[in-house]
């Protein structure tokens, strides 16, 4: 059980600083692009944290609109959605509704994550993108960093994080 352990917290180390030198050096780590159906990209999201929500009292309601397609790497986007979903998860321990939101906009299109989470402290929103900053006990402070960067590869980006209630 313990070598068991040690293996786990060091591929989780490999993750992490493989993830640094992604942020680090975009250009040489960026991912093969692909043109993409957003809408799904986010339902083959949702099958990854299934097993994530079957343990919670969260309703998934799906308002999937967009029709225009996205140029990104699908792993890439899928680590940013999954990072996202799973934020909205921890933030309603209770339950709640995840609301997924997708719409065409004039350069691609949009995802929206909203959630009945309580939010966050207005000095958290303001801390929120840099490295190691996190509001969790086992967070590591690198998941919206890294997405935010991973985004930027592609002209894209986390466009508002907050208090919005579905």
């Amino acid at each position: 059980d313990e070598l068991r352990l040690l293996d786990q917290q060091v591929e989780r180390m490999r993750l992490i600083v493989t993830q640094l030198l992604q942020y680090a050096r975009p250009t040489k780590y960026a991912g093969y692009v692909e043109t993409l159906d957003l809408n799904r990209t986010v339902d083959d999201s949702l099958v990854l944290v299934g097993h994530l929500l079957s343990q919670t009292r969260i309703t998934v309601k799906r308002e999937l609109a967009a029709t225009h397609r996205v140029g990104i790497n699908r792993q890439e986007l899928q680590q940013v959605i999954i990072n996202l979903l799973i934020n909205a998860i921890q933030a309603m321990p209770e339950g709640g509704e995840l609301c997924l939101q997708t719409q065409d906009t004039p350069q691609g299109a949009e995802l929206r994550v909203l959630d009945t989470g309580t939010g966050l402290s207005d000095q958290a929103l303001q801390r929120l993108f840099r490295p190691f900053f996190t509001t969790k006990n086992d967070g590591n402070g690198l998941g919206l960093w890294i997405s935010q960067g991973l985004l930027e590869r592609y002209g894209a980006q986390i466009a508002e994080i907050g208090r919005a209630h579905v």
